[in-house]
């Protein structure tokens, strides 16, 4: 199931996400992330992405990561985009997996 997420053009916004697995946590403390965000799920490039380095991980034990997204990355054309975040764990080979896919709605910006 898909997670939508709303936030207004060009808004700043911290995104709090939580990786469960048949409802348990899932320990993130040695997992890769990485986030991308695409108009569409055909598309080729992202429109943004966050790197590893990007997320809060301070209670990735327990599953919970958090990312901000910048003015610059909310400033699209409204309507809605497909996320999906990419998990990975060392090893040789490296195990990686796919959270489900998130829906970031993005809302015109009002002006006064």
């Amino acid at each position: 199931m898909a997670k939508f997420i709303t936030v207004n053009q060009g808004e700043a916004k911290n995104l709090t996400l939580t990786v469960t697995d048949n409802g348990a946590a899932v320990d993130l403390t040695t997992a890769t992330l990485f986030l991308g965000v695409k108009r569409q799920k055909s598309d080729a490039a992202y429109i943004f992405s966050k790197d590893d380095e990007d997320f809060d991980k301070g209670q990735a034990s327990a599953g919970v990561v958090r990312v901000f997204l910048s003015g610059a990355d909310t400033a699209q054309t409204p309507g809605p985009y497909v996320g999906g975040l990419k998990v990975s764990w060392p090893g040789n080979p490296a195990r990686v997996d796919k959270s489900s896919n998130l829906v970031l709605i993005i809302e015109e910006a009002v002006t006064a």
